[in-house]
């Protein structure tokens, strides 16, 4: 009795084992129902070296994320700076990024890697924007910045998909021949931020990248400069590009003067229109002067307004510019059915294609009368 209890039990317990093994091999993983979405992007839990490390002389960098993570479109999002010959290898496994450096880095130097918004948690696709990795093969960690935007010369607007770029010869064909050392993208109002930078002295560039070479290779593509170098200290403006489309070919096109650069036409003089095309101000609304492109400079000293014949100085106005840069309003309390002269010194404003006045110009209108001007 005693060995067939034993027996009994084998078995119960065999087809228990049984059991749970069927079951577990039929299962599926579900996720629990309820609760919030993941909205999170991945947290860097590790990074080896450190990151910020210091007197870096390895060829890898570990990123350890706090949940599963995958990398999508590294090409198009990387930005390694500065631009080594060589782009780095970047794997990820479950929660682990790495990057493999292809290249000799540069002594005392600092590399920051910019992954854009490749790095994404694997069940929701959460980005880790603009997630920036920096190291120095020096014992410091430069610290410089600088900042702008660029805006199309021709009407104003913006073009994100624009990148710009740092280089450090002055040679004007270096943006046809030769990579950049910095790149940047452009944010959604057209805004570009270096970071991390030497003190050194820079020529700054924007273009249209569509070749994906990082070089001016098309005269059909937006292109943008500064018009002098750019000197990186630990206080600097920031810098407005207004971009344009050339004609020529890029290595032509790129070695010409700024200022022929800057037109695609000959003729350099000022386009305008005023609110008073007939010679008639309505006393009601503010004078208007709009401009065929975006004002680069624009002094309202240099605008004087009289009435009569006799060029008797009007005091109580005031000039604004709109948001555009194509617009400038002249606010004032007309008198009715007067005469009025408004003098532009030559040098009161100049386009984003370079256009100025050749010479001082008058703008001469009446105002209506209120009865007029009521019906």
């Amino acid at each position: 009795m005693k060995t067939k209890g034993i027996i009994t039990s084998i078995i119960i317990v065999l087809i228990a084992l049984v059991s749970i093994t069927a079951g577990t091999g039929c299962a599926n993983i579900i996720p629990p129902e309820g609760g919030p979405r993941d909205s999170l992007p991945p947290r860097l839990l590790k990074a080896e070296p450190g990151d910020s490390a210091l007197n870096f002389k390895g060829d890898k960098v570990t990123l350890i994320f706090d949940e599963f993570i995958e990398v999508q479109n590294i090409a198009e999002n990387l930005i390694f700076s500065p631009t080594p010959s060589t782009n780095p290898y970047v794997d990820y496994k479950l929660k682990t990024v790495t990057v493999k450096l292809k290249d000799t880095l540069v002594p005392n130097t600092t590399y920051t890697i910019n992954f854009g918004n490749s790095i994404k948690d694997f069940t929701e696709g959460n980005p880790f924007k603009n997630f920036t990795y920096t190291f120095s093969t020096g014992n410091y960690i430069d610290s410089l910045e600088l900042s702008g935007k660029v805006i199309l010369a021709e009407n104003g607007k913006l073009d994100t998909t624009m990148i710009v770029m740092l280089h450090t010869s002055p040679d004007d064909s270096v943006v046809v021949k030769q990579k950049p050392l910095y790149i940047s993208k452009l944010d959604g109002n057209g805004n570009f931020r270096f970071k991390n930078l030497p003190p050194k002295t820079f020529y700054l560039f924007a273009l249209k990248d569509e070749s994906n070479t990082r070089r001016y290779t098309s005269e059909k593509s937006l292109f943008a400069f500064a018009d002098s170098a750019v000197v990186v200290q630990s206080s600097i403006e920031p810098v407005t590009l207004y971009a344009y489309v050339a004609k020529g070919e890029p290595d032509q096109q790129a070695n010409k003067n700024s200022s022929n650069r800057a037109t695609s036409s000959t003729d350099k003089r000022l386009k305008y229109q005023t609110s008073a095309a007939v010679g008639q101000q309505d006393i009601l609304s503010d004078f208007f002067i709009t401009f065929s492109f975006p004002l680069k400079t624009f002094d309202s000293t240099k605008l004087t307004l009289f009435t009569d014949s006799t060029f008797t100085p009007v005091t109580d106005y005031n000039f604004s510019k709109d948001t555009t840069g194509t617009k400038i309003n002249l606010t004032h309390k007309w008198k009715e059915n007067t005469f009025y002269r408004l003098i532009l010194d030559k040098d009161f404003a100049e386009d984003t294609l370079g256009n100025k006045l050749t010479k001082a110009d008058t703008i001469s209108f009446n105002t209506k009368n209120y009865l007029t001007t009521a019906l």
